[in-house]
């Protein structure tokens, strides 16, 4: 089977992940990256930061893979099959339009872009392009988050009575001219970090009636700390809290706390075992989940759809654009101190 030629655009704390990732995927070649950074295509990734560890190199060997400064000249090379768009937010319309123009297939990593407007563009565009498109909302993919999908709609543990999520970290500053901390070019957290919970909301109880939020104005101009109530009605109690507006040394956080009828299942990143059931007969269990994280698992599963000439169904170009939709109604929640009704 021949590998599927990849061009990763966008070397930050995502498309280095992105990258190696590839690297050891049997079904990718890398044959190209673009980023506007010399030091970055000569292969001395030592200054990308992140809020997860990455413990790839910080020199990585480049030997045999095209370098662009202009993203537009890597999308126009007849060998790239895949563009992997990990740019800042604002620029993620510009070129997957053009990627999906060409024909390419495409991964652009979340939220798919800064405006509902956008979205709706990217979806039509991507309706039209022989190419695949997919949304890189990783937590669909995540195993501990797997497990829980699985989990509910098997009705493992009865029904969902109250699921609280949490999404915490200190400001990521870490970004090319620091464009995560300005809100016109990444949404602020709301849109960048909280949008994750949202998606993953969205994606195991569907689109909420409406949601009702609180939110903190940061230093991006944004809402970088949120609160939100989803509603589906009385039976059930949703809520995500996420925000980057956390002080000093406070440790990245991504967690859960789901009570269903027989059990409550509690997932911490920051604890060990990450995951565990308290069963309603007082036993207390650690489930075994998939090795890897939901970068890995989500660039394997888009491989595959390529290689299998099949549409990606876990992650739907409308889910990537109903995920922007939800998270600009809890913005306006927010700062309209009143909730919000849903449409999609």
């Amino acid at each position: 089977m021949a590998k599927i030629n990849v061009g990763c655009v966008g070397i930050g704390f995502m498309g280095k992940a992105h990258f190696g990732i590839y690297r050891q995927n049997a079904n990718a070649e890398i044959v190209a990256i673009a980023d506007v950074d010399d030091a970055k295509l000569s292969g001395d990734w030592s200054r990308i930061g992140g809020n997860i560890n990455d413990p790839s190199a910080k020199n990585v060997d480049l030997t045999g893979i095209k370098k662009y400064k202009d993203a537009d000249q890597l999308i126009d090379d007849p060998e790239v099959a895949l563009v992997d768009i990990t740019l800042p937010t604002f620029l993620h319309f510009r070129y997957v339009m053009k990627a999906l123009e060409a024909g390419k297939h495409v991964l652009c990593e979340k939220p798919m872009a800064l405006t509902v407007q956008e979205a709706d563009k990217m979806a039509a565009a991507a309706a039209r392009s022989k190419g695949k498109f997919m949304v890189a909302q990783c937590i669909r993919f995540w195993p501990e988050y797997d497990w829980l999908a699985q989990i509910i709609r098997g009705k493992k543990y009865g029904r969902v009575k109250s699921a609280i999520f949490r999404r915490r970290s200190t400001a990521p500053t870490w970004g090319w001219q620091n464009w995560l901390m300005n809100a016109k070019r990444s949404g602020g957290a709301v849109l960048d970090l909280h949008i994750h919970d949202t998606d993953y909301i969205n994606y195991i109880f569907g689109i909420p009636k409406k949601v009702e939020s609180a939110g903190i104005a940061g230093a991006t101009g944004g809402i970088d700390h949120i609160v939100t109530n989803y509603d589906y009605g009385k039976s059930m109690l949703v809520t995500a809290e996420g925000g980057w507006a956390f002080h000093g040394a406070y440790p990245f956080e991504m967690a859960f706390t789901i009570i269903f009828d027989k059990a409550t299942v509690e997932y911490s990143s920051n604890q060990s075992p990450s995951l565990k059931v308290y069963s309603s007969g007082g036993k207390v269990e650690s489930p075994a989940v998939a090795a890897g994280t939901g970068y890995t698992a989500e660039i394997d599963y888009f491989l595959n759809c390529i290689t299998k000439n099949q549409k990606p169904k876990t992650v739907t170009p409308m889910d990537g654009r109903n995920a922007v939709v939800l998270v600009k109604a809890e913005e306006k929640s927010a700062r309209d101190h009143r909730n919000v009704a849903i449409t999609v």
